[in-house]
């Protein structure tokens, strides 16, 4: 310990015993840095035992630490940065996103295709066929003697409730009786009861003598009606219809969505090459301006040319200076 400060007398006070002199100047909190008295024994530099940062005192550097932003994405830590670099980061990520969702949204839309109304057209032009069949079948009867016989009805059978009924009948043939014949559902309620009180006459595909429980046959008074009056026909042209409806209703949503996918990852590029050149810009400008002698530090407070920042207390030094005016830290290289 340096010479006269082995007991201490102060003319401001006394602080617990000696080895402490101290005439006016403050202990801490001072921005002055001026000591005119006492000191923690050693030289007039306030520093304990001579040279070197004050013990017990452990420097903070003024630059702020900002921790860098992380988003997970694709099971990847992407780091953010800040201000313009922050947009390109962001503009990034949902250029990617938007990417990938258009891959998807285009595969939808060539896999958009339902076929249930394949099944549909094939019932319907399985109907049309029939139709094309029996009527010409009864057509023939009825314009050739032998090819009719009476039958006699079982019963009626509505179909789903649309007003349209069909008849099963029976008929004698000399090989047997036959009683498998279903008419179309083209009958009305009425019309379905008056044939099964008074039977209905059959036209067959073969002469009656000839006739078996295997030979087809249909109602005469089928003949001349429409295909639309057959309610199953007019079932499955409904459902054919919705499944086309439908299908198209998807492709178009699909082919929408695409499309508006692809304008939003379009522009969303667009807008990534603008940011990321004014982002390249402003970078060469402050490259420049440093070249210049004009220097910004982290918090973007300006240092005027011939000076540096301390690095502990934020003092502005000359830099003739190698230590800071206002904490006395050498300056950092």
């Amino acid at each position: 310990m340096p010479s006269g400060h082995s007991g201490g007398s102060s003319s401001g006070g006394h602080f617990g015993g000696g080895g402490f002199s101290h005439s006016g100047g403050h202990f801490s909190g001072s921005h002055s840095s001026s000591y005119s008295g006492g000191h923690f024994g050693g030289t007039s530099t306030s520093r304990v035992g001579g040279t070197g940062r004050a013990v017990g005192f452990t420097p903070r550097p003024h630059r702020p630490f900002y921790q860098p932003r992380v988003v997970v994405f694709g099971g990847r830590q992407v780091y953010l940065g800040t201000g313009r670099a922050s947009a390109v980061s962001v503009l990034g990520i949902l250029i990617a996103i938007a990417v990938i969702v258009t891959i998807f949204l285009g595969i939808g839309w060539a896999n958009s295709n339902d076929n249930d109304y394949l099944e549909y057209e094939a019932e319907i032009n399985a109907i049309k066929t029939d139709y094309n069949k029996y009527q010409a079948m009864a057509k023939y009867a009825s314009e050739n003697v032998g090819y009719t016989v009476h039958g006699d009805v079982l019963y009626k059978e509505e179909f789903e409730n649309s007003g349209k009924y069909c008849i099963k009948y029976t008929f004698d043939t000399l090989a047997g009786k036959v009683d498998n014949g279903f008419s179309f559902y083209v009958y009305t309620r009425e019309q379905a009861i008056e044939l099964e009180e008074n039977g209905v006459v059959l036209a067959l595909e073969k002469p009656w003598l000839s006739a078996n429980k295997f030979t087809d046959s249909v109602p005469l008074n089928y003949y001349g009606t429409a295909l639309e009056d057959d309610a199953e026909y007019l079932y499955y042209c409904d459902l054919y219809n919705k499944a086309v409806a439908e299908q198209d209703d998807s492709k178009n949503f699909m082919r929408g969505a695409f499309l508006t996918s692809v304008g939003i990852t379009v522009g969303l590029i667009v807008l990534y090459v603008l940011v990321n050149a004014t982002a390249k810009k402003a970078t060469a400008e402050q490259i420049a301006a440093d070249k210049q002698g004009t220097t910004t530090s982290a918090d973007n407070k300006t240092i005027p040319t011939g000076t540096w920042r301390c690095d502990y207390c934020s003092t502005l030094n000359d830099n003739a200076k190698e230590r800071c005016d206002g904490c006395g830290a050498k300056r950092q290289k």
